[in-house]
């Protein structure tokens, strides 16, 4: 299987599951761990980890944990979307074509007009801050623009800042906005974003990179809100909904990818601003079960989804080596020799009786320099990237005749013992045997 759908695959396993626990649970879903969920798609979206077993060293992993050739090829051959080795192709309309390359463009274009607004944003409100409030008493540090440029946020990917207007320090909530803005500046929610954004422009193909995107906008602000009432009462609690409602009306410069939702919304009441604030007051509103079993559940959900994200490895079908395959070396010795004259060289190959070689499962049989036979099914299939941990060996071809004998073709070559590659193959000997000795 292509790298980028497996990585696709990999990213899209935890956001589906973060999306079934949500329709499951509903009011008692955990945004915790459905943000540790998205955290894991992301990655798994933009890191092939399928490359990681070729590009180990050599003892890096237990023999039993590396994937076999058997395995790998079964398994590649099973959810290989295009099987061009049976010569089978999937020809693609010249309207799909040119309708993938439309969406392809938009959405590269959207991602770039996201942030460049959201760069003009953003430096727009750095020229309005107009001074920087530190105290330590309460461990607190933002700054302060004027009134009605827009309401608490935070700016920045990497140099972060929390930006109040001027006179909302004197808010008796302020402490409880604080805590919410300074979780998406320690969160490093805005540059997630970004790299949704990113996810987006490489699997644009896929319908759940969108969805991710989405989901960890409305995660990102319930898990900052319930940060901010942690521990604070029911009135308190009530308070915070009230001012998240009343700030749903204040108009904010930035993009809609980058707003916090204490700002920016539409009034309409039946929209779906409405039902994601509605949400948030909601799950605010409830308190927290912080358990062992709570835990337990978090723990548990997030290792299986690491575990099946990482078994793509197992999908993956690598590309091409850099090395002189077998199925090309091997091709210019395909050949009769007793039809040119040549005499059979019927000699034993360092120790090795070729006559008493296993080719039950195959007629390609490896066999190491320690004696060890390790059948071959496919002499053309590609293999990986990999930090090749090359030993020596023959290769043995069996080729049965007409006349119940058969030719045993030995040659010379070199297999990696991590991906089972098979390269560099020259012709060392023939055995032909009158009466075949391996039925």
């Amino acid at each position: 299987m292509e790298l980028l759908v497996c990585m696709s695959i990999a990213g899209s396993i935890p956001v589906m599951i973060c999306l079934f626990l949500y329709l499951i649970q509903r009011g008692n879903y955990n945004y915790i761990l459905g943000r540790r969920l998205l955290l894991t798609g992301v990655f798994f979206y933009l890191v092939p980890v399928q490359l990681v077993k070729y590009l180990l060293p050599k003892d890096a992993l237990p023999e039993t944990m590396l994937i076999g050739r058997k395995a790998d090829s079964y398994l590649s051959g099973t959810l290989s979307f295009w099987s061009e080795k049976q010569g089978d192709y999937i020809w693609i309309p010249q309207w799909f074509n040119i309708f993938a390359r439309i969406w392809l463009a938009g959405i590269i274009i959207f991602a770039i007009y996201e942030i460049i607004k959201y760069w003009r944003g953003a430096h727009s409100i750095r020229n309005y801050i107009f001074e920087k409030i530190e105290d330590p008493e309460d461990n607190l540090t933002y700054y302060l623009i004027p009134d009605e440029i827009c309401g608490p946020c935070t700016i920045g990917f990497f140099r972060q800042k929390i930006v109040f207007p001027e006179s909302f320090p004197l808010h008796p909530d302020f402490i409880m906005v604080y805590k919410h803005e300074h979780t998406h500046l320690k969160n490093h929610d805005n540059l997630v974003k970004l790299l949704c954004l990113f996810v987006l422009c490489l699997h644009w193909m896929n319908p759940v990179a969108y969805l991710l995107l989405f989901l960890y906008i409305d995660t990102a602000e319930i898990v900052s809100d319930s940060v901010a009432v942690d521990g604070c009462t029911k009135e308190k609690r009530q308070d915070y909904a009230s001012l998240l409602v009343l700030e749903a009306a204040t108009s904010d410069i930035r993009p809609a990818v980058w707003k916090n939702n204490l700002s920016g919304h539409k009034n309409n009441k039946e929209g779906k601003d409405f039902k994601t604030l509605k949400r948030r007051i909601n799950y605010m509103m409830k308190e927290k079960r912080k358990g062992m079993l709570q835990r337990g559940i978090m723990v548990a959900v997030s290792a299986l989804t690491v575990m099946a994200s990482v078994g793509t490895v197992m999908a993956y079908e690598p590309i091409q080596s850099s090395d002189v395959s077998v199925s090309d070396s091997i091709s210019d010795y395909d050949l009769d020799f007793t039809d040119f004259g040549f005499e059979a060289d019927n000699n034993i190959v360092d120790n090795i009786d070729t006559s008493i070689i296993d080719f039950s499962e195959t007629n390609d049989v490896f066999i190491s320099e320690d004696g060890t036979q390790i059948p071959i099914k496919d002499l053309s299939a590609p293999r990986a990237i990999c930090t090749h941990s090359m030993i020596n060996g023959y290769l043995n071809n069996h080729s049965s005749n007409g006349s119940g004998g058969c030719t045993v073709y030995v040659y010379k070559c070199q297999r990696c013992e991590k991906c089972g590659y098979l390269a560099n193959a020259t012709l060392y000997s023939t055995n032909t045997y009158v009466k075949c000795p391996h039925k």
